[in-house]
């Protein structure tokens, strides 16, 4: 079933059903719905539904939306003054992939995995934020330089947050970003590299708008980023 076929529908809506776990919201989600939400991920609508009625999330009245054809990102900010975040794929009108940006839940975890030795910094080239500004057609190509700053501006938030500085090997990944007129939207996949011996690091989620001038700076911008996300138990034979 797809919003196409029922033009009634508002994306934002069914988002704040989905995220209180309500059945409503199941016309506008699909069926294969991932959703990566509290250092959990779910596979299927049912899922999804089961997983925010456990842990629901209730957006305030006035959240900050930007939304496109293809994608929808609000931020939002808790009672407690933490700013949080929701970025979904939408496919005409249906929410088909979601990530939220927030706390990490207590019964969160990964399947226990062998560790296999990788080099994720194999490259040495020092690239706070990396992607590919043709991975994202729906994003105007004078944006992609606000889409690095905000990525580079996200690894510093985190360092903000009471963390220590990450190191220089760290890196912020473009994952989605799209632009509506002079607003811009882009969700990332934080690599925090620790300063430890030997070298360790953990994965966050940060999803940042902005609106930008004539000139093409940012005149405002907003930053949410999750808690670190659950690394899986090491395995040994």
């Amino acid at each position: 079933m797809s919003a196409a076929a029922h033009p009634t529908l508002d994306p934002l809506v069914m988002l704040r059903a989905l995220l209180r776990g309500h059945a409503a919201a199941g016309g506008a989600v699909a069926n294969t719905l991932r959703a990566d939400a509290f250092g959990l991920v779910t596979f299927g609508r049912t899922d999804a539904l089961d997983l925010f009625a456990t842990h629901p999330l209730l957006l305030s009245a006035t959240p900050h939306v930007l939304a496109s054809s293809q994608a929808l990102a609000v931020l939002d900010e808790t009672a407690d003054g933490r700013c949080i975040g929701v970025f979904a794929d939408l496919a005409d009108g249906v929410i088909a992939r979601l990530w939220l940006v927030a706390a990490t839940a207590a019964d969160a975890h990964c399947e226990a995995a062998v560790p296999v030795a990788r080099d994720d910094f194999l490259s040495q080239l020092r690239l706070l934020c990396q992607g590919d500004p043709g991975d994202h057609p729906c994003l105007e190509a004078a944006a992609w330089p606000n889409v690095v700053s905000l990525g580079c501006d996200a690894l510093a938030a985190h360092a903000g947050e009471g963390q220590p500085p990450a190191a220089s090997s760290s890196q912020a990944v473009v994952m989605r970003a799209f632009s509506v007129g002079d607003l811009v939207a882009a969700l990332y996949s934080l690599r925090v590299q620790e300063y430890t011996a030997p070298r360790r690091a953990h994965r966050r989620l940060a999803l940042a708008t902005a609106r930008r001038d004539a000139m093409g700076t940012v005149v405002h911008g907003r930053i949410a980023i999750s808690d670190p996300l659950p690394e899986p138990a090491p395995v040994f034979f």
